[in-house]
């Protein structure tokens, strides 16, 4: 593609000769055949050998190499991507998938061989079920979303539109829900459901708990990463984002935009607000406040973590202190006595 026709798309302008590219790749691993781009200034100081580069507004773009300017590179650099790469899925149903009867398809559905679709099902228009994939009965996937293999979808399950679920995902099993009798722990009936909005992406091997009674929700647009378990009546509100091994224990809601670093743990019935920023490994109770970063295990204000941590690297001077005061006031006492 010429550089003057990526320019036109991302809404940039062009600097310099209009070669074509084939592709694009990282700023170190680009060739001459490749664009690439910089969202961070400070690479224009190392060479890369792209034949052209994406830079934004406001630098200098290096001399005598061809440049697509525009106010954001990396959303640029997102939207070329889509140009030169698309997945391929295959088409049409597979004689060797199972689907059931009744199912209820849009067009350009793919199914592809040994999945599995049970009866009551709704598919929306270019739904994609990868190989593997078990879709359980009157579970609905709304268009354009892909389920990639090895995904199992319990009965009742709704997906919305362009969701993207990866391989591994388990969506609406059973909640963790027991009671104790006579030291047993007898099981509570998981009778729910589990709904996933619009533009959800659910990374590999995380399972979602279809809830007790009622539904576990994920909002649209959120993001989840890998090996995350989400248990049973949890509500996630929309455009979270949460890293990898988060795991969040039952009944917990969570509101809008919420970010979780990697292995966070958030406690039963806890009420996270909207806007809110949890670091990785910290462990959540109750209540956190709409606009709130917290820190640590137990998770507290940032603030105070810090303030915290800051007193735990002098512990070794302060206790020196004290030591040394309590020996004086000991032979101070001594000595009037």
């Amino acid at each position: 593609m010429k550089l003057s026709e990526i320019a036109r798309i991302v809404g940039g302008r062009l600097l310099g000769e209009d070669i074509e590219v084939s592709g694009i790749k990282g700023y170190d691993e680009a060739g001459s055949s490749d664009i690439t781009f910089v969202a961070n200034p400070s690479l224009l100081s190392s060479s890369t050998e792209a034949g052209a580069i994406i830079v934004p507004e406001g630098i200098a773009p290096p001399e005598g190499k061809p440049c697509v300017v525009v106010s954001n590179p990396l959303e640029a650099a997102v939207v070329v991507a889509t140009l030169f790469y698309r997945e391929e899925y295959g088409s049409g149903i597979s004689d060797r998938a199972i689907v059931y009867s009744p199912v209820e398809m849009g067009e350009g559905v793919v199914i592809r061989e040994f999945s599995v679709v049970e009866s009551g099902v709704k598919l929306g228009r270019n739904v994609v079920v990868m190989p593997f994939v078990y879709v359980g009965r009157n579970s609905e996937i709304g268009d354009d979303t892909v389920i990639f293999p090895h995904v199992v979808i319990y009965p009742n399950t709704v997906i919305g539109k362009r969701c993207r679920i990866h391989s591994g995902v388990v969506l609406g099993a059973d909640g963790f829900g027991y009671f104790e009798k006579d030291g047993k722990r007898v099981k509570i009936p998981q009778i729910g459901r589990v709904i996933i909005g619009d533009d959800v992406e659910i990374g590999a091997n995380t399972c979602i708990d279809r809830a007790t009674f009622g539904r576990t929700v994920v909002g649209e647009g959120t993001k989840i990463d890998n090996l995350v378990q989400i248990g049973h009546n949890v509500k996630i509100g929309k455009h979270c984002a949460f890293a990898g091994q988060v795991g969040i224990s039952g009944s917990v809601s969570v509101g809008d935009r919420v970010l979780m670093g990697g292995q966070v743990g958030i406690a039963d019935h806890a009420v996270i607000g909207d806007d809110v920023k949890i670091a990785a490994k910290a462990g959540v109770f109750g209540r956190v406040a709409p606009g709130e970063t917290i820190v640590g295990a137990p998770a507290m204000p940032a603030g105070r973590w810090k303030r915290i941590q800051a007193i735990i690297n002098r512990l070794p001077e302060i206790y020196d202190f004290f030591k040394k005061l309590k020996k004086r006031e000991f032979h101070g006492d001594k000595g009037n006595s």
